[in-house]
């Protein structure tokens, strides 16, 4: 049987390039998130082939939280193509990966909390993960085969179970209060957090050199500090923030070589594509 030909003269069009969104810090319903239904998201997953979520999409630490994991799995997959969920320090129990690579490993996506030997090193819970990992690294020795697969895998671990100081789903004015009195006291906490923020570009760029040295444009969330990050001799660095406050969120567009971040604004209760924060091309 002989393949059906198209016609003399008819112009074969190229397949276009899937379109790859990339978000991070969902913290779905959590008291500080402005994400309190999923439905608000569809306008940013309109058109795009492959969602990627990048850590903290849902707080599974959370008894009351569990109950809408299925809740999460089954909205992206009726909503986009293509999803792929990244764990964080908040969502151990999402998935069993912590890091993806794309494009021939030129993007390396990992939600931040493999930078620092605290995983946390702001949060009320910090001497409770240096335990956990202290005994962890005693019964389970690394691998030493693969540095980051291994620090992922460990603070999955200690991640898991851990006690939560308050019900992350309580929107009461008391909560919030004590979740903002925590965020502050003691003073050294709001310090450690200013110094995350200043060194997590530092910290990424060189861990990727290190371990993912193909990679020329890495994806971040975990401290809620969005931004762009360039250097001459290393990857671009880009932090997609988070859907809490006080400074929001990006998401990341690649199609093709081309990779655009953009800022999400919330309009009449949805959030939406804001303006080009920044773009450039993965090419050499």
């Amino acid at each position: 049987m002989i393949a059906a030909q198209p016609p003399s003269g008819s112009l074969m069009l190229p397949m276009p390039d899937p379109v790859i969104r990339i978000f991070s810090d969902l913290h779905y319903r959590d008291g500080h998130s402005g994400l309190h239904q999923l439905e608000a998201l569809r306008p940013l997953l309109a058109g795009a082939d492959h969602v990627v979520l990048n850590g903290d999409t849902l707080d599974t630490l959370t008894a009351a939280a569990l109950p809408h994991l299925a809740e999460v799995r089954t909205f992206f997959e009726q909503n986009t193509p293509r999803v792929t969920f990244l764990s964080g320090n908040h969502d151990p129990r999402i998935s069993t990966d912590g890091e993806l690579s794309l494009h021939d490993d030129r993007i390396w996506i990992t939600h931040g909390d493999v930078l620092f030997d605290e995983i946390a090193p702001w949060s009320s819970l910090r001497d409770e993960m240096v335990r956990r990992l202290k005994r962890l690294v005693t019964e389970v020795p690394p691998t030493g085969t693969d540095v980051v697969g291994d620090r992922l895998r460990r603070n999955r671990i200690v991640c898991d179970g851990l006690p939560e100081p308050h019900d992350h789903l309580d929107r009461s004015l008391l909560t919030r209060a004590l979740r903002f009195a925590r965020a502050l006291l003691p003073p050294r906490r709001l310090l450690i957090m200013l110094r995350a923020w200043r060194t997590a570009p530092a910290l990424a760029r060189r861990l990727a050199r290190a371990h993912r040295p193909r990679a020329r444009l890495v994806l971040l969330g975990h401290t809620h500090y969005p931004g762009v990050w360039r250097d001459r001799d290393g990857p671009v660095i880009v932090n997609t923030g988070s859907f809490c406050g006080p400074f929001g969120g990006l998401f990341v567009e690649v199609c093709g070589d081309r990779v655009e971040v953009v800022r999400i604004v919330q309009k009449q209760g949805e959030f939406h594509r804001g303006r080009v924060v920044a773009g450039f091309s993965l090419a050499p």
